[in-house]
């Protein structure tokens, strides 16, 4: 069994086309098959090197790793579209000597003005095989004359018959099949010609991919046969649109595999979210890759249009968060944090956040809140100094302490100045606000040992004597802490 995913490099790779890539490999790897990537690359106006790039490094970063393909051979190479046009044009000269394709000469402008009147009309638009009509003398003096012209196949009548693994039998009648263009005036192969060629080339034998080719399957299983190669099993899943039920675009957020990344979400939980949009799958929903290549199957996508969920999305993300193991987790929020910042003060942070971290893309912002906060607006200081006994004890005990405290130590000083506090009649309340407003300007957020712990001594003094003295002020020299 042999499966393909074939981006083309005109864009970076869309979300949508990445759930294709993913059911291909889960197949593949399902039934011990093999997952081939060829870069269809046909859009020689469009495709850039960089995009091609960017798509297997995105495929890549999610953990689909190919058997064949452009950058690591095989035996049915090569692996890029537009290096194996030779190919497809000795297969389309086969086609035009056996009658399957006839020349076409008719100028752009003539083919457009064709759709415009059929799109008016309310036709679909197809071509009206004028140069079908042609006489082989015309055709003959016309080409000796150098005049441009593309190679048309001949779709032939009837109905096209597509066994679909998932939609089931599908008819598409050949009235609503334009004979396609499988060469170009210019001599380059066109995408549904193409994509054959290669397909049989490369031993294809299943196709799976969105619905929205449906169209094109009809003609490209009319050409498999044509060409006497064997037909692949068809497999066309649903498309994933936006909750308002349009195309999922730019508009409703990050769409590309590249954006998701860079807010921050963990591969796995892409993955994981991608299997089961669309994909059924009992009641467990967190599943890792290897557990998703043992058990997905055909069988369990569903025709109907997939509806893309952000939250859940953000659920999935927090599940793998938190199942990392402490130090992946931190080093994966360090690597958000800006530049410079302290190694105590990341950890800390990273503790922190882990239980209710949505994305690693959110850690600049927890840090800015705890390491570089604003002034506390004026009625926010009022309140914190109303409270200045408890903070300049609080002061003195950090005072006391080492420059840096591990959470735990944090701990410790917290429950020393809540029995300080407990002993004078202070509530928790009283005792905890003032100095959450002091040290983040805020009245919720981090919890406050890990606020501490992030936290250098001299920050935290600075901090508590903004809220005692305030700006330009000296500080007044703390009592006995005892």
């Amino acid at each position: 069994m042999r499966v393909r995913f074939a981006p083309s490099p005109t864009g970076t790779l869309h979300i949508g086309s990445a759930r294709t890539a993913l059911y291909n490999y889960l197949f593949a790897r399902h039934h011990e098959g093999k997952f081939v990537l060829r870069i269809d690359d046909t859009d020689a106006a469009r495709s850039r090197a960089a995009l091609e790039k960017s798509i297997l490094a995105d495929l890549h970063w999610l953990g689909l790793e190919w058997d064949e393909g452009p950058d690591v051979g095989g035996p049915f190479g090569p692996y890029r579209q537009s290096e194996r046009a030779e190919r497809q044009r000795a297969a389309a000269d086969g086609l035009l000597a056996s009658g399957q394709a006839y020349r076409c000469f008719c100028p752009e402008e003539r083919l457009q003005d064709l759709r415009r009147r059929a799109l008016a009309e309310g036709r679909t638009p197809r071509y009206d095989r004028r140069c079908l009509a042609l006489s082989a003398d015309e055709v003959r003096r016309r080409a000796d004359a150098g005049e441009p012209a593309a190679l048309r196949f001949r779709v032939p009548a009837g109905e096209v018959v597509v066994d679909d693994l998932i939609r089931g039998r599908v008819v598409i009648g050949a009235e609503a099949l334009s004979d396609p263009i499988i060469v170009r005036s210019d001599g380059a192969p066109g995408y549904n010609f193409a994509t054959v060629v290669d397909d049989r080339d490369m031993g294809i034998t299943h196709v799976i991919r969105g619905d929205d080719h449906l169209t094109n399957t009809a003609r490209q299983q009319l050409l498999f046969i044509a060409l006497g190669g064997p037909v692949p099993s068809w497999a066309h899943h649903s498309m994933v649109l936006a909750p308002d039920g349009g195309k999922l675009s730019k508009r409703h957020g990050a769409t590309s595999v590249a954006e998701f990344r860079d807010l921050g979400y963990l591969p796995a939980a892409i993955v994981n979210y991608l299997a089961l949009l669309g994909w059924s799958h009992g009641e467990e929903e967190v599943l890792d890759l290897d557990r998703l290549v043992r058990e997905f199957d055909l069988d369990g996508l569903s025709a109907s249009p997939a509806v893309f969920d952000a939250a859940k999305l953000d659920w999935l993300d927090h599940e793998r968060i938190m199942a990392l193991a402490p130090d992946e987790h931190r080093r994966r929020f360090a690597e958000r944090l800006p530049a410079g910042t302290p190694p105590q003060a990341a950890a800390a942070l990273a503790a922190a956040a882990q239980p209710s971290l949505v994305r690693y893309g959110d850690a600049p912002a927890l840090a800015a809140d705890v390491l570089a906060p604003p002034p506390p607006p004026d009625a926010l200081r009022a309140r914190a100094l109303a409270a200045a006994a408890q903070l300049a004890h609080v002061r003195a005990l950090r005072a006391a302490a080492p420059e840096w405290l591990t959470p735990a130590a944090a701990r410790d000083l917290l429950a020393a100045y809540r029995a300080w506090g407990t002993a004078r009649g202070c509530t928790a309340r009283e005792l905890l606000m003032p100095l959450r407003i002091a040290l983040t300007s805020a009245e919720h957020g981090p919890e406050l040992p890990f606020v501490l712990a992030a936290l250098d001594r001299s920050s935290v003094l600075a901090r508590l004597d903004l809220i005692l003295t305030g700006p330009g002020e000296s500080t007044p020299t703390p009592g006995d802490p005892s």
